[in-house]
């Protein structure tokens, strides 16, 4: 668990420190503020635990879509389906074979104005992927 805890804080302390000059209003723009919606930088820390290869973390922002995400698009699209709601991701129902090996996915910061805290362990791969699509894919 050390590896997750330290993995959280330097990345949301970096994250953290990047959203500030994203959200930063531009030069001559008097009185800017961040809008609500795609226009407000939303930031995750997606952690994956146990991978093949042992834990794994990643970060995704949203408005822009980017971070350290492989597919940060693909992935903002999805939260944004459930505003930011995990809980509610069903991308793909369907069967998974019964094979049992555990994955604890984990995602922490913020949706628009809204903190987001999301813990969940799948059977395996198949019921993540089935559950949550390529937000958890890295």
């Amino acid at each position: 668990m050390p590896f997750a805890r330290h993995a959280t804080a330097l990345a949301l302390a970096a994250t953290l420190g990047g959203l500030a000059v994203v959200a930063a209003p531009h030069p001559g723009a008097a009185g800017a503020v961040p809008r609500p919606g795609p226009e407000t930088p939303s930031v995750l820390l997606l952690t994956v635990d146990p991978p093949p290869a042992g834990p794994r973390a990643t970060v995704l922002v949203c408005g822009p879509a980017g971070g350290l995400h492989p597919d940060p698009t693909t992935a903002c699209r999805l939260v944004a389906r459930v505003d930011g709601d995990l809980a509610a991701l069903d991308v793909e129902p369907g069967p998974c074979t019964l094979e049992h090996a555990p994955l604890t996915v984990r995602a922490v910061g913020f949706w628009q104005d809204r903190s987001v805290a999301y813990t969940r362990t799948f059977d395996n791969r198949c019921a993540l992927r089935r559950g949550t699509g390529a937000l958890f894919d890295f």
